[in-house]
Order: structure tokens, then sequence, then C-alpha cells
């Protein structure tokens, strides 16, 4: 098996959490397994937040819906 970051080298390990497959460079070792970098750090992955709640613009673009329905009839 080869690293998924690194096809020229062999994989030494999985990731414990996606199951990746890792070089020696890749692997991070921690107390609770074998991690990928972006298993082993899940903050740095988060996905941003947006700066408008989804259901603002599900309201905005029920407005819209409605008044775009008056104007057309």
């Amino acid at each position: 098996m080869k690293c998924v970051n690194h096809p020229d080298r062999a994989a030494l390990g999985y990731c414990s959490r996606c199951g990746k497959a890792l070089c020696s460079e890749c692997l991070v070792r921690l107390s609770a397994g074998n991690f990928c970098e972006t298993c082993a750090n899940p903050s740095a992955a988060a996905r941003p937040r947006r700066a408008i709640p989804w259901w603002l613009i599900v309201l905005a673009a029920a407005v819209l819906f409605s008044l775009l329905r008056v104007v057309i009839h």
C-alpha cells in the first residue's frame, strides 16, 4: 500500500479516523492512535461559519418569491 499524499512511498500505517494510508512523514502518532494531519487537528479543517445565518437567507428568499408572485400576477 502506498501513502495517499506521497505515492512513491510505502505506507506505514492508517489513520484511525478516516482510514487513509500514510507514510512516516504523514503519520501523526497520538495517544489515541495514528492519524492523518487533518484528523489529528479537526479545528484546522473546520468549516468556516457564514456571516449570515441560514434561516435569514431562507426567509429573504421566501419574501422575494412572494413579492415576485404579486408582481407577476
